[in-house]
This record gives structure tokens, sequence and C-alpha cells, in this order.
């Protein structure tokens, strides 16, 4: 299980899953391949030169840190992807989960284009607004995996 890096910090969230009705998100900054989650880097795989960069997301009104938006842009075809990503910890079995939505796929000016798509795709299909549902859902679906009935 992969941890959230954040200048050199890992980021583990510990609170209860609450929607979020609005969140703003900090610099983007280089991160490393190791750091990426497994389909992010699948979405970029045979893209020679891609770069990956990510940048923390906080919650606006209490400013606590909610997750991350990591991207990767190919700048010889204007393509970028992103996707947002939350480390998790439940709290009944103190288990970690990368909890993280499909990459998104766009065209894109600048680096924090693809960030500003993928936010809004996310706002407009009121994914923060319904985080829990997509929180239980993603750590059951991850659960069934690990037990071979979903492949």
């Amino acid at each position: 299980m992969r941890t959230h890096s954040t200048d050199g910090k890992a980021v583990r969230i510990e609170a209860r899953v609450t929607s979020l009705t609005g969140i703003y998100w900090g610099t983007l900054a280089p991160f490393e391949a190791k750091d990426a989650h497994d389909e992010l880097l699948k979405s970029i795989e045979g893209r020679a030169g891609a770069e990956l960069m990510t940048a923390t997301v906080f919650d606006r009104e209490s400013g606590a840190k909610c997750g991350r938006y990591d991207v990767a842009v190919d700048a010889r075809s204007g393509d970028g992807c992103g996707m947002y990503r939350s480390i998790m910890l439940e709290p009944s079995t103190g288990e970690i989960h990368d909890l993280a939505t499909p990459p998104l796929w766009y065209q894109y000016k600048d680096p924090e284009d693809v960030v500003v798509k993928v936010h809004k795709f996310l706002t407009d299909m009121k994914f923060f607004e319904n985080l829990d549902a997509f929180t239980h859902h993603a750590i059951d679906r991850a659960e069934a995996e690990e037990k071979g009935q979903i492949h």
C-alpha cells in the first residue's frame, strides 16, 4: 500500500469520511513513479517522457489535508490525465486504503489545466458530496478483489 508523499512526509487521514463541499489545492510539484498509483502508471504506459506532478488538496472549511490530485502530462501529444487520491485509515480494522478515482484524460494547455478539468468533472458528478459512498464502495471492492471474488 502506498502513502501520499508530501514534502517527504506521509499523509494519512484518520478522520471519518465526510462530504467536502469545497476544496482547494496547492501548487503542482513533480513526484516519482514509485509514488504513483498503479492505475496512473498503467494509463501512461508507453508514453516516453510523460511527466508526473501532484498537488495536495485541502478542505476549504477546515484547511485540513484531504487528498491530492496526481497528474501525468505528455507534452508531445498535449494529452494529460489526472486523478484524485486519498489515503484512508479504516478505523474498525486499522487497514490503510489508497483510494483513487480512475485517471481522466484531457487535452491541456498546462498541467494546472488538467487539475481544473478533473476537479470540474468530479464536482459536476457530486463526487465530493458523496465521498463516503465512494470510500465504502472502493474499500468493499478492494476487499472482494483480495479474496478473489472480483478479477
